[in-house]
């Protein structure tokens, strides 16, 4: 049986579905920023790891280092400038952002590393295929490690860290 509504809400104001979105866009807007970035950041990996693999012969594993570098630079510069800028973290300089975020990232180049050797190694497949998917899974993880960074509401273990470290590297002393 459909329940009966009162006409009133079975007309919806165009005015407040924008207001919706709009609302959901602004509180949503690091994510949506975020994912074309880190596409940006992954077409970048992938692409460093065809030159170094497929082009230069330099072997899988030390292929996907060197292109972990390369798209790391990039994907702090996307993220420091472009997706985090709102409620930024302004107590700590930028030395101090990029060993954290470094440190983020060799995290995610241990899974990184591994869906690379099951592909590669024991399965055999594409090394375009194995690196695209390989990055849409460390990507999810980046975004929620990123985040903690650039924000100044940090996660637990981004505040342990800036603890740990009592980094002298402050606002404004680069």
């Amino acid at each position: 049986m459909a329940k009966d509504y009162p006409s009133e809400s079975k007309s919806i104001n165009k005015g407040e579905i924008r207001k919706l979105g709009n609302r959901l866009v602004a509180r949503h807007h690091d994510f949506y920023a975020y994912t074309f970035f880190g596409f940006l950041a992954s077409i970048i990996n992938i692409i460093a790891f065809a030159l170094f693999h497929n082009w230069l012969k330099i072997p899988w594993f030390w292929a996907n280092i060197m292109a972990f570098i390369v798209s790391t630079f990039s994907s702090f510069s996307f993220n420091k400038h472009g997706v985090f800028t709102h409620n930024k973290d302004l107590s700590h300089g930028v030395c101090y952002q990029l060993v954290l975020f470094f440190f983020y990232r060799i995290l995610s180049l241990v899974p990184d590393n591994l869906i690379m050797f099951c592909g590669l190694s024991l399965l055999h497949w594409n090394t375009i295929f194995v690196k695209s998917i390989d990055q849409i899974g460390v990507g999810l993880f980046n975004y929620f490690t990123t985040k903690s960074i650039f924000i100044e509401s940090s996660s637990k273990f981004a505040k342990m860290f800036k603890k740990m470290t009592n980094s002298p590297i402050k606002k404004g002393h680069k």
